[in-house]
């Protein structure tokens, strides 16, 4: 029987021996996102005033975010609460994810550990970085400021919150593509071979992906959608730098 904290030998474990390590990482990084939850909201209204309003703004000076519920200001900052918790998470999350995998890893490739895990979390700002100061900016720019003198745009404030957010964390999640492409080629998963035979699928998925995770509009879908082409080109050199290191470990 699998023990939680256990150290997993893959060779020994069954199928349900993997749920079970599998479940145990997900209530771990669940109680740290509710823990940094915690912590965040008391200064939800201050990350809300001093950081999520800022690209909006930077383009429309004068616009004010409305709430047309009486519940809808608290169930906003428990919503910032929560994704600004899933950042200050997501080192540790990391370190579980890792946790989970090494088993099936050798030595030299578990010690890896604090390179991935800070690589990881450096791309996934590095990708929520180029969406806040870049991306997001323009967006609001170019939907928000079509208004006629006889139409005004009022921004409800979880509306908002969504499709900043939402687009911030896409990004963010995007930019982890490289890190997966090196380790999925240092196990053997892949190979740049592979990426470069299948590009053209891959820019068809990629296309679908950004659809699926940018909201609902054709603009926001292509600002993401050319950084997801990059980086799989990107990806494609960095997967011949995991597959030379595994060639020359054997």
């Amino acid at each position: 029987m699998t023990k939680r904290g256990a150290e997993y030998d893959p060779k020994e474990m069954s199928f349900l021996d993997h749920l079970e390590a599998l479940r145990w990482m997900l209530i771990r990084s669940g109680i740290a996102v509710i823990v940094g939850a915690m912590i965040a909201f008391p200064l939800a209204d201050w990350i809300l005033d001093t950081v999520l309003v800022r690209p909006l703004e930077s383009q429309f000076p004068e616009m004010k975010l409305i709430f047309l519920r009486p519940a809808g200001m608290f169930l906003a900052l428990v919503g910032i609460s929560l994704w600004t918790a899933v950042i200050i998470a997501l080192p540790y999350i990391s370190f579980e994810i890792w946790r989970f995998i090494a088993p099936g890893l050798i030595k030299t490739e578990r010690s890896l550990m604090p390179v991935v895990i800070f690589t990881t979390v450096f791309c996934f700002l590095a990708g929520a970085s180029m969406a806040y100061f870049l991306v997001l900016p323009y967006a609001l720019r170019f939907l928000v400021g079509t208004w006629s003198d006889l139409v005004q745009p009022q921004l409800e404030i979880k509306e908002y919150l969504t499709f900043s957010l939402r687009l911030t964390m896409a990004f963010g999640v995007v930019f982890e593509l490289p890190v997966l492409s090196f380790f999925l080629a240092r196990l053997g998963i892949i190979t740049p071979a592979f990426m470069r035979k299948f590009r053209m699928y891959a820019i068809f998925l990629i296309a679908v992906l950004a659809a699926f995770i940018t909201p609902p509009d054709a603009i926001t879908m292509l600002m993401l959608l050319l950084p997801l082409i990059l980086l799989y080109e990107l990806s494609i050199w960095v997967a011949v730098v995991g597959v030379h290191r595994k060639d020359r470990r054997e």
